[in-house]
């Protein structure tokens, strides 16, 4: 089973994305914040990060850099239901994958999973 890295400073989404993606077929690893986040992700090298982009510590997207610079291959999908994801998202690279607003449905998580593998399997 392919591990995913779940990474919220809010405890209940960070539950439901976790059991999210372990009804997708996943084995959830999880993360409050971006440093916990980024140990984590050395120590367990997960094949995706579905990740908050407001945390404390390191954001989403200075996780989503060190994750980039780390291991390009690995797919990041952003959350966030910070009004200026976008600006923040295209400013400049790298970019992750896929990205959803909060609140978001498991039907939504599972399109953007599914558009970041069928983009890895390419």
């Amino acid at each position: 089973m392919q591990k995913c890295l779940v990474v919220d400073d809010d405890r209940a989404m960070l539950e439901l994305l976790a059991q999210c993606v372990k009804e997708l077929g996943f084995e959830p690893i999880q993360a409050e914040d971006g440093d916990q986040a980024w140990t984590v992700f050395k120590h367990d090298h997960p094949a995706l990060v579905i990740s908050d982009i407001h945390m404390p510590n390191r954001n989403g997207l200075l996780l989503l850099k060190d994750i980039k610079e780390s291991d390009a291959n690995v797919p990041v999908i952003l959350i966030t239901g910070w009004v200026h994801y976008k600006a923040a998202i295209n400013m400049a690279p790298p970019r992750p994958e896929a990205y959803l607003e909060k609140p978001f449905s498991l039907e939504q998580l599972r399109d953007a999973i599914s558009s970041v593998a069928l983009r890895q399997s390419a």
